[in-house]
């Protein structure tokens, strides 16, 4: 099931609908000359307000279907490692951004209209360097500012397309199916002509984004060289799985492509970068959290610990968090102990060991520690949430709530906080809050049914908050033109 999602979240979400296939290339200034800037040629007719209120609504019918990581390590993480990029593309600094995990085993990336952008497990895993992660990102940010999915957008509603849901409906019965044929048909049926019609200028946008993206990695300070040995890996990724699954050609990687990208990698000066160790620790983590946990996979990693093979912090700090997993916390603390005990500053290993005090409900020894590194290095959403969990073990609902209130942005990005929250307004007598923050929390989950009622709710109980009754009300009157809008784009 697993690298069936893999393979349908990877290729066809892209191919028909919202992304194009992952080929981050380099390209030099010369280059840059020679290539036209194609990307606004839908302005006129698909604003970009029009956009972010399309992506908008694709993402959170996305949020309702798709493996989501939740983690809010790796999430910051990715946020700031996109928003890097973002500096450094002046057609990006106007338009919203956001970055997600996919957890699929695919060595892809995908972009969606309003900025969002969806990076898969088995991408972040199979990098080497953080540059190669960075190109991908890169690639990804120039799709949406050069408007390349505007312009799909704008094809879809000349073929009368249907949204996403109907193909994200399709990716659960394929998935979901004991018979694969008969999930892929459900797919494919659901794709129609779509495919065909909309795969047309795909390499011309590839190429541009491709231009775009390099130079941008470069502006941010990144090995160009990681674009074009990433390149290469998805040249390898793809030629595996295009034998089985021919749609997955509908974004060739040729010889050709990659002989160009070298080329143009040529044009920029070398640069020999020391990749921080937050990169590592992240993709350890990633790893980590994916691996499968059973008697076999736990005694092997035992085996692997014990005869050396994890030399680096990065791999021992994965361990750790996969004996976590395995519920083998006197074990997972050991370790960890070590690494804090070498790297006092490194906030990671700290989280870690508060995951292990949250998981045996003993928060004292980590509210201080995660406290402290908070005042130092405010709005780390890893950090907010990790105390918030602490204080929410404790029954500290009161300081959990003004936490997660004074946070309150980062839902923005990190919808699950909500959950949370909402846990806290109840465990602190805030019942009255409850409702809005299970609407806002299921509004942003896609579930606008769900949403409207919990909104109404709140409409019913008595609160103190003079402003409650007029944001509850246009919550509602949002859902209302959400619908509408979605009625009038199928």
């Amino acid at each position: 099931m697993n690298k069936l999602i893999c393979i349908i979240t990877g290729g066809l979400l892209k191919a028909s609908l919202i992304a194009t296939l992952l080929s981050p290339t380099s390209i030099s200034p010369v280059y840059a000359a020679e290539l036209p800037d194609i990307g606004s040629s839908s302005a006129q007719v698909f604003s970009i307000v029009e956009e972010q209120a399309v992506g908008d609504d694709y993402m959170r019918q996305f949020r309702a279907i798709a493996p989501m990581i939740n983690d809010a390590e790796i999430n910051d993480y990715i946020q700031h490692l996109g928003f890097k990029i973002i500096e450094n593309n002046r057609a990006a600094q106007d338009r919203q951004f956001s970055f997600f995990v996919i957890q699929d085993n695919a060595i892809n990336a995908f972009a969606m209209p309003g900025g969002y952008i969806g990076i898969h497990t088995g991408l972040i895993t199979r990098t080497e360097t953080e540059s190669e992660l960075a190109s991908v990102l890169s690639h990804e940010v120039a799709h949406v500012t050069q408007r390349h999915l505007a312009r799909r957008l704008e094809r879809q509603k000349e073929l009368s397309i249907p949204s996403l849901a109907a193909f994200a409906a399709a990716i659960l019965i394929a998935a979901s199916s004991k018979n694969s044929e008969t999930g892929m048909g459900a797919l494919m049926g659901a794709q129609g002509l779509a495919q065909q019609a909309l795969i047309n200028h795909t390499r011309s946008n590839e190429a541009e984004a491709d231009r775009i993206g390099i130079s941008t990695l470069f502006d941010a300070g990144f090995d160009p060289k990681g674009a074009i040995s990433f390149f290469e890996k998805m040249q390898e990724n793809t030629g595996y799985y295009a034998n089985a699954y021919e749609f997955l050609r509908t974004h060739p990687l040729s010889r050709s492509r990659i002989t160009d990208a070298r080329l143009r990698a040529r044009e920029y000066p070398n640069r020999n970068i020391t990749d921080p160790q937050k990169y590592h620790l992240i993709k350890e983590k990633v790893r980590a959290l994916t691996a499968t946990v059973n008697p076999v996979s736990i005694q092997r990693a035992n085996e692997n610990y014990k005869n050396g093979e994890f030399s680096t912090k990065a791999q021992q700090y994965g361990y750790a968090i996969f004996l976590i997993r395995a519920k083998r916390y006197d074990d997972a603390e050991k370790i960890l102990n070590g690494l804090r005990f070498s790297d006092v500053k490194e906030p990671a290993y700290a989280i870690a060991i508060a995951q292990l005090d949250i998981e045996r409900k003993t928060p004292d020894r980590s509210i201080k520690v995660i406290n402290s590194l908070l005042t130092k290095t405010p709005g780390n959403l890893a950090l907010v949430e990790t105390l918030a969990e602490l204080y929410l073990v404790n029954e500290d609902f009161a300081k959990a709530r003004e936490l997660l209130l004074q946070n309150i942005h980062m839902t923005n990005y990190a919808p699950y906080l909500l959950k949370l929250l909402a846990e806290a307004q109840e465990g602190s007598g805030h019942k009255s809050e409850v409702y809005e923050t299970e609407g806002n929390y299921l509004l942003a989950m896609g579930d606008l049914g769900g949403a409207r009622i919990q909104f109404e709710q709140a409409l019913n109980i008595h609160t103190d908050d003079p402003y409650a009754r007029a944001r509850i009300n246009a919550q509602i009157n949002r859902i209302r033109e959400y619908i509408r809008q979605r009625n009038l784009r199928h």
